[in-house]
This record gives structure tokens, sequence and C-alpha cells, in this order.
């Protein structure tokens, strides 16, 4: 396989209401920053014995490398062709994006790079669908993650649920957030609640993603007052299932890389901003 560099760029996005919960499914409320681009380039070489990735630009912690290194290994395997790849990514603007979009962006870039180098042509649709089979089979998939590569192909904010698709939100509002980094997490206590507390904690989690989805179609509430209120049950769900102390008041954890990640409303807090559409 010949190296050949590959380039693509997509809009920022983040999980931004909705709280996993293992075991189970629920609803995402995926949002699209669309003037902030996610950019990779992506050099694969075919590797004599073992694949290697070499990573560039944006340096985001040990569990996104880990992550996109297992990513690589499983695609590999699928091909019977140790691969060597060279990833470069940055967020321009940015200093510490959402890990989560930058795994999305990339994973999806090394499986559109490789493909192009193969001489096969995926849609898009294709494309989404190969990067999740991977990251299933890395032990590497979580469902918001699916959520945010779906609302960056399309390139708008959605609403996402495993086994069901992804819905366009289309509520015409516009939602000003500062981006303002990851925090650690416990243990998950999820196994500690027993199967009826967690069936009740899975209910109000996508109830709150339903209800939020809702008014912002309806322009009930403005989308600060919206965000506040998912805020007070993400914020309360995040420290029940993994002990995450719940930030300063008009901020809001989301899902990360085994962590979470920060965002809050302007003025709440230090960071880079960011323009959502919703």
């Amino acid at each position: 396989m010949a190296a050949e560099r590959y380039l693509v760029a997509y809009p920022l996005a983040v999980p931004l209401i909705g709280v996993p919960v293992p075991g189970r499914s629920n609803p995402y409320l995926a949002a699209v920053a669309p003037e902030a681009r996610v950019n990779v380039g992506v050099e694969v070489y075919a590797a004599e014995s073992v694949s290697s990735l070499r990573l560039e630009g944006l340096r985001l912690g040990w569990r996104l490398e880990l992550a996109l290194k297992s990513f690589l290994d499983t695609l590999a395997a699928r091909l019977e062709q140790p691969l060597e790849a060279v990833l470069e990514a940055s967020v321009p603007g940015y200093e510490y994006p959402p890990p989560v979009a930058v795994y999305a962006a990339a994973t999806l870039a090394l499986v559109e790079a490789v493909s192009v180098q193969a001489g096969y042509s995926l849609s898009k649709e294709e494309v989404l669908e190969a990067a999740s089979s991977i990251d299933r089979e890395a032990a590497t998939w979580l469902d918001y993650i699916d959520a945010v590569r779906e609302a960056m192909v399309r390139g708008v904010s959605l609403v996402y649920r495993e086994g069901e698709g992804a819905v366009s939100l289309e509520a015409g509002a516009r939602l000003g957030l500062v981006l303002v980094g990851e925090e650690d997490i416990g243990e998950d206590y999820s196994q500690r609640l027993g199967d009826p507390v967690v069936s009740a904690v899975t209910r109000l989690g996508g109830v709150s993603v339903l209800d939020a989805v809702t008014k912002l179609r309806e322009a009930r509430e403005p989308p600060t007052d919206v965000l506040l209120e998912a805020a007070r049950v993400d914020n309360a769900l995040f420290y029940l299932l993994y002990g995450a102390q719940p930030p300063e008041e008009g901020c809001k954890w989301t899902p990360s890389l085994q962590r979470v990640y920060g965002v809050c409303l302007p003025g709440r807090a230090p960071g880079e901003g960011a323009e959502f559409t919703l």
C-alpha cells in the first residue's frame, strides 16, 4: 500500500446532553459547532511485521493515543496487513478540544484513507458503520462516539440512540459554550446500585434528553435555560454513576474517553468559546 496523505475536516461535535449507563442504551443530543473544524491528515503505509501509529499535532493524553492504536491494530487485522500510520490532528483555535471529537474524526479519517488507497469507494453510511464495528472489535466502542461521528458526517446537531439511528435536531437555536477540558472520574458505581436503581437512572437520563430536545424544537425556553436544566440531571448522574464531582453552576459534564469533559456557559469558567447550532 503506497503512502499518500489523506486530508479531511469535520465540524467539531460533542455529546452535549446524555449520560452513558453501562450495559444500557440511552439517547444523546450531539451538538455541532460548524465554525470549529477538526482537521485530520493521515498517511498509511503497508508495514512489514507490526502495525504502528505516530501521532502529530494535538497531544490529548494516553487514553486517546491508546484508543487510536487499538483501532488501527483492529483495522489492520481485518485487512490481514500490518499498517504503519502517521496521523496529524488539529482544531485551530482550541488548545484542548474534546478528545471524543478528535477520536471520532481521526477514526473516520483512518477508515476513509485506507479505503481510498485500496481503491474502494465507501458511502458515508458505510464509513460510519465500518468505524463503529471496528470500535466494537477493538473494545473501544462507546455509543456516544457513534453519536458524535453521525453529527460530524451530517454536519448538523442531532439526537442519536444506538439501534434507532439519528434524527436531525433542527431547532434553529444557537448556543455559545466555553470548552474547559477534562477531569478524572472514579470507578463505575452502577454495579453496586442494583438493577431496579440502574433502570430508574437510565430512564431518568433518557427522559431528560428527550425533554430538552422537545423544548428546543418548540422554542419553549431559551437554549441556555434548557442546558441548565439538563445539566442538573446530567451532573447528578455523572456523580451517582462515576463519582464526578458536580462542576460550577452554569457548567456541565459531557462524556469523554473514560473521563468527563466540561462545557460552560460564557462567563462561568475560563476556556475557549464555540458557538453550537441546535
